[in-house]
């Protein structure tokens, strides 16, 4: 098993005081003022990062749809057969991008990921109300297709593909990567998942109107819709982490997954609870000083590819 170099920096594993401080104040929440307080926090940031060294190949087409689109961040100098992680964004189902404040955050991940030696590819799918339950899922299908059968082309080894969502994107990678039904008999054909504070249960007493949005009114269906109790296939490696300052429920969402594929699959994840951070910042710090993410996404990716 080849292992990568990971970059060795000057880099901790712990939130910078002056924005851990902030963090704490905004608590243990999540909606739209989270999300713009705490990217102001990391935009400067990420300004400041030396993008040389890297190609970005923008706008690839996986699909016919307009959102169908691969930004992919590859390391100039390769000595090939390089590892690829593909993210999938978060945005409620309704929303989001690939690229937010053009490629500062987002683009951080991928970036991160090429500076550390794999192919970062950041993937933008079909949103609700207009596409519904599996879009999602099945956009997560269409795109690991294209990587597996065009990343020779950029200097990647389609067998070592990982597969990576935060948020919504996690609920969208998991239940294409648990359900059979959703990526066929084959398999998924992925070296391994990254699953970053994803709800993958539909609480039917406190569904929201963006869940409304993508999966259906109607409450009948939910429980066929859902990863949990759904799990059919979960023989690859699993990387599920939650932040300390998410609602308490994408931590119990977290760790019912985990348990399923523990008790019903004899799958065991790897497990991190990302400390001292929020909902946005856990994917916002990513390529900054702080490594409390990034360390732990390189040590499973050079363990499984």
């Amino acid at each position: 098993m080849n292992k990568l170099n990971v970059r060795k920096s000057s880099k901790v594993r712990q939130v910078q005081p002056e924005i851990a401080e902030k963090i704490n104040e905004i608590g243990k929440v999540f909606n739209e003022s989270v999300v713009g307080a705490t990217q102001e926090l990391y935009l400067p940031l990420h300004k400041t990062i030396d993008r040389k060294g890297i190609t970005v190949h923008r706008d690839v087409s996986y699909g016919p749809n307009e959102r169908h689109l691969l930004d992919i961040h590859v390391p100039e100098h390769s000595s090939g057969s390089m590892a690829s992680v593909i993210f999938f964004h978060g945005g409620g189902f309704v929303r989001g991008h690939k690229n937010v404040a053009g490629e500062m955050m987002y683009g951080n991940i991928s970036n991160y990921f090429a500076r550390n030696g794999v192919i970062g590819i950041n993937a933008t799918y079909r949103l609700a109300p207009e596409h519904k339950w599996p879009s999602g899922a099945q956009d997560v299908g269409r795109a690991l297709k294209w990587v597996r059968e065009s990343i020779v082309g950029y200097g990647g080894e389609p067998a070592k593909l990982i597969a990576m969502g935060q948020s919504v994107g996690a609920t969208h990678v998991a239940t294409y990567a648990f359900r059979s039904d959703i990526h066929g008999s084959n398999g998924p054909s992925c070296a391994g998942f990254i699953l970053m504070s994803g709800v993958y249960g539909i609480n039917k007493e406190n569904i929201t109107d963006n869940q409304r949005a993508y999966y259906s009114e109607d409450a009948s269906k939910y429980d066929d819709m859902a990863v949990l109790g759904k799990i059919d296939r979960a023989n690859h490696p699993v990387f599920i982490s939650v932040a300390e300052l998410d609602p308490i429920m994408f931590e119990q969402s977290g760790i019912s997954l985990i348990n399923e594929l523990a008790n019903n699959h004899q799958n065991v994840p790897r497990f991190k609870q990302l400390l001292g951070h929020n909902h946005i910042s856990q994917v916002a710090s990513i390529n900054t000083k702080d490594e409390t993410v990034g360390a732990d996404l390189m040590d499973f990716i050079n363990s499984y590819v």
